[in-house]
């Protein structure tokens, strides 16, 4: 059976009485790192007799749809919360509140991430992999590599697709060498172009012209607390940024209602151009652009 297939299958239909299916997911408001990590983490896990099913927590954008929809592969179902002691793994955060509501009542079986530590904890031992690469596949893909596990094309294109993503081919400087060691031998095990399928995911990240201006600051989105403020700091990526730009005064406009919605002392708003290695920064208040 394809290890992807047997990923998505139901719960039901993959563990046994002894042990609990782990729910596999990243963070909130997807990326494409977090549904690849998710993904690739569950094969690995299924692969080391682990029963795992890869979830995701909320919708794809357009990124990572093009993602799996080029691999051939199933978009993971949706997982709204986990309740007290639910058996997860977490992949691409360990920020509590990048996850479910339940996620500190869980029954945490481990953590596979590339960013900095931020308060996520379990009432038992847990297996932690962090390491300062540019993508959770990256890190996924070492693991594989130490394991003497052989990722499928399509497991190793998504294990491509997470870092040529948070690496934004490369321009990122997040990226390491051993990335571009690693995306040049997923290349060849996916059968992937690696440029080409990067101008690929690029040109569709660039796809936003049917998005509102809400959706497009909720797009790639986290939560903050810096210097007593609770901000919500948005990013867009593209290489068109001229169309984003063109709505500033739309965004503003949703900047402020969000922020009001969400009781935020602020929204902060960048759009980057990618090809230019250039950001503007969009602001809904005076007090957002003396933060920056």
């Amino acid at each position: 059976m394809n290890f992807l297939v047997y990923c998505l299958l139901p719960a039901a239909s993959v563990a046994s009485a002894a042990s609990p299916v782990l729910s596999v997911f990243g963070h909130k408001v997807p990326d494409t790192d977090t549904v690849t990590a998710a993904l690739v983490y569950a094969w690995e896990l299924n692969a080391r007799n682990i029963s795992a099913t890869a979830y995701r927590l909320g919708e794809l954008n357009p990124e990572t749809d093009f993602v799996l929809k080029r691999l051939g592969v199933k978009v993971p179902p949706l997982l709204t919360d986990v309740s007290a002691k639910d058996a997860v793994a977490v992949v691409d955060t360990n920020n509590p509140q990048e996850l479910p509501e339940g996620i500190l009542k869980a029954s945490i079986h481990s953590i596979v991430d590339h960013h900095k530590l931020s308060g996520l904890s379990n009432a038992e031992p847990l297996e932690v992999d962090m390491r300062p690469l540019c993508s959770a596949t990256s890190i996924l893909y070492a693991r594989a590599k130490l394991r003497g596990l052989t990722p499928t094309k399509d497991v190793a294109g998504l294990m491509l697709a997470g870092i040529l993503s948070d690496s934004l081919e490369f321009r990122s400087p997040t990226t390491t060498e051993l990335d571009k060691i690693h995306a040049a031998e997923l290349g060849k095990l996916a059968s992937l172009d690696v440029h080409e399928f990067a101008e690929g995911m690029l040109e569709a990240k660039a796809n936003v012209d049917h998005l509102s201006p809400s959706e497009l600051i909720m797009m790639d989105t986290k939560i903050f607390n810096i210097g007593g403020k609770k901000l919500r700091v948005s990013v867009m990526e593209t290489t068109k940024a001229a169309g984003p730009l063109a709505k500033k005064a739309e965004l503003v406009i949703a900047m402020k209602k969000l922020s009001q919605e969400e009781k935020l002392d602020d929204v902060l708003f960048f759009v980057v151009d990618i090809l230019k290695e250039a950001a503007t920064f969009i602001s809904s208040s005076p007090t957002a652009t003396k933060l920056v």
